[in-house]
């Protein structure tokens, strides 16, 4: 009933104006023939029964109405049904087709399947006794050729060795010839090496007995020296022994700091120095040069 009234309140609305209406119209016009009018009981009553029929028609109109509106909705919702299950009823022949076709289809592609397997077994049959008769054919021939390969191998085997002989007697004589020379120029080469050794030694010698070779020690360590930055952990009567790696031109390669009375902080800077010191000074004679040179680090207190 309250969603009957919810859906229909605009129709109620207008029915009670309606009457309204004719209440009030009656109302005057009973006013204008009151005083020659029947006794207004009668009158009242009369009107009070018509608006109760009214009311009772207008509600059996709309129950009548409610009642097939549902019958409709009914009706709709039923053939919706009916439809529904009529679609699904489609649907379900037409899946139950289709999977027959698949079934169908899959065993028609099984026999194909069979049938190819069959044929195709039946051609690796054949290609097979063909291969082996082409395999056979094969061995017979190579048999064959390997006969007379070797045949020939012997022959060439044969020539080649004697060939081979006459080479490595060749070769040997003319080794024989090649070592008694390189035998004489090495003999004099190495008599030609220990004059020059002699007269280096000799000329080294002769410089370090003038002094020089104590000079050029001294050039280096003076210049180290003035390259060294003394560090605060160094100590009075510091004394180190350095070797030094350098090219005939006096480049530092490496340098080490070896028998030393400092810490790790004394040798640090006595590599230090030596590296700034590079190119070092020359010798004062080419022959006193030493490529890894040794000398000992010993500033001044």
């Amino acid at each position: 009933m309250t969603d009957f009234l919810k859906q229909n309140w605009t129709y109620l609305l207008g029915a009670a104006l309606v009457h309204a209406l004719f209440a009030a119209v009656f109302g005057l016009t009973m006013i204008s023939f009151t005083r020659n009018a029947p006794p207004p009981v009668l009158a009242i009553q009369a009107v009070v029964v018509d608006q109760t029929m009214l009311g009772a028609g207008s509600r059996r109109e709309k129950q009548d109405q409610a009642r097939k509106e549902a019958a409709e909705r009914e009706r709709l919702a039923a053939e919706q049904r009916q439809k529904e299950e009529q679609q699904q009823q489609q649907e379900k022949q037409q899946q139950e087709a289709k999977q027959r076709e698949q079934q169908a289809q899959r065993e028609t592609e099984q026999r194909a399947e069979q049938e190819r397997q069959v044929e195709l077994k039946q051609r690796q049959e054949q290609d097979q006794r063909r291969t082996q008769e082409e395999q056979q054919l094969r061995d017979k021939q190579e048999v064959e050729r390997k006969r007379a390969a070797e045949a020939q191998r012997q022959q060439q085997a044969e020539a080649e060795r004697q060939r081979v002989a006459d080479i490595e007697r060749k070769q040997k004589e003319e080794a024989q010839r090649r070592k008694a020379a390189d035998d004489a120029k090495l003999q004099a080469a190495r008599e030609n090496e220990l004059k020059n050794q002699l007269a280096e030694e000799e000329g080294r010698t002769q410089a370090e007995n003038a002094g020089l070779l104590n000079a050029y020690i001294g050039l280096i360590q003076q210049r180290v020296v003035r390259n060294w930055n003394r560090p605060p952990s160094a100590q009075a009567g510091l004394e180190c022994r350095v070797k030094v790696a350098q090219t005939p031109a006096g480049v530092v390669l490496s340098v080490q700091v070896t028998d030393c009375n400092g810490d790790a902080a004394v040798k640090q800077s006595i590599e230090a120095a030596v590296m700034r010191s590079s190119p070092l000074p020359p010798p004062p004679d080419q022959r006193l040069f030493e490529r890894n040179l040794l000398f000992v680090f010993k500033p001044a207190d």
